[in-house]
């Protein structure tokens, strides 16, 4: 538990350290202190924070920078509070509001608002249905005992496989078929799918099998669409100057894989989620944190927006955008798919 001095104190260090990416010594601390305090106090203060975990020495230097501890202890203090301007928040609604209403367009233009808005990478993952439903399937011959499956699932997605089928069977058995599975489950998930007792064939059991294994992928938590921008803003950031480093970042933001698992991973509770420091997977992404937050339609869908940066980001200004942005997405798909207004 910090004392109210050194509460002072850290915020003072990762504020200037924010600013200026150097390490923050006792003599800067004394100016910036609201009241008359002596660089020895202020000294002995930053022994007992770096002792505590909060703040280090990166080498040398008489001057220390927040570890990935204090960064936390900050965020938390900030992520029930932070709001961007009103003036802020009308001017990006007001770009939303100039935009086709479509879930693609919205969902690049969040990206680009995003980045913009914080100087660093954003990323927008176009939401998903959590339990995805039956809508239609089609099955279309190719050979005796070859088959086409497409699957339309919620939200217009669809699937396609080819079937090796365990009996002959011909274009108007196959679409006997679909028609049957199709009355049987539209509207349905796979969970209710697995509970409808009806008398089945081989051949239509082996179909509806596949029908059941591609909406359970389906369902399988990740963010594979998304946009992506801001990768300009890691050029220039004293932490990634090295040229490797920066490769490594950029490949593994272009990637996507882990975007996708570093979303889920700082969204496994609701409201922002916070990926900072070391906690990172990736090695590479060790000098980085994750801003995230859900959006959707609690029941039905599922999307995630967020941004990455170094650790030395400026955090306040990171939740009021990421907290706004997802405020918007939310409106924007209970408008779209009629559901109340709610977050």
């Amino acid at each position: 538990m910090l004392t109210q001095r050194q509460d002072v104190i850290l915020r003072i260090i990762i504020k200037e350290h924010i600013t200026s990416a150097n390490p923050i010594a006792s003599d800067s601390i004394a100016h910036q202190y609201p009241e008359k305090i002596s660089s020895a106090t202020i000294r002995n203060e930053m022994v007992s924070l770096e002792e505590q975990g909060y703040i280090m020495q990166p080498h040398h230097s008489a001057g220390r920078v927040p570890s990935d501890k204090g960064y936390l202890y900050y965020i938390q203090s900030l992520a029930g509070s932070a709001e961007l301007p009103l003036a802020e928040q009308h001017l990006i609604r007001h770009q939303f509001h100039q935009a086709k209403k479509d879930i693609d367009e919205w969902g690049k233009l969040a990206a680009s608002v995003l980045s913009r808005t914080v100087q660093n990478v954003a990323v927008v993952a176009l939401p998903k249905p959590i339990r995805s439903k039956f809508k239609h399937l089609e099955l279309i011959s190719v050979h005796e005992t070859i088959a086409l499956l497409i699957l339309v699932i919620e939200e217009a997605k669809i699937k396609q496989q080819m079937i090796y089928l365990t009996d002959e069977a011909t274009q108007a058995t196959l679409s006997d078929i679909a028609s049957k599975l199709s009355a049987a489950y539209t509207g349905l998930t796979t969970q209710e799918i697995e509970k409808i007792a009806i008398p089945l064939t081989d051949v239509e059991k082996q179909i509806a099998t596949v029908v059941i294994e591609r909406m359970q992928e389906e369902n399988h938590l990740d963010y594979s669409e998304m946009y992506i921008d801001g990768i300009r803003h890691f050029f220039g950031q004293p932490e990634f100057v090295l040229p490797q480093k920066l490769r490594d970042i950029v490949e593994i933001i272009e990637a996507k894989s882990f975007l996708s698992a570093v979303l889920i991973q700082a969204l496994i509770d609701d409201g922002i989620g916070i990926v900072v420091g070391k906690d990172n997977k990736e090695n590479a992404m060790q000098d980085c944190s994750v801003i995230a937050s859900k959006y959707g339609i609690p029941g039905h869908m599922s999307g995630a927006l967020g941004v990455l940066g170094p650790t030395r980001m400026r955090y306040e200004r990171t939740i009021s955008a990421v907290r706004c942005l997802s405020t918007i997405m939310n409106e924007f798909l209970n408008d779209l798919y009629g559901q109340p207004r709610g977050r």
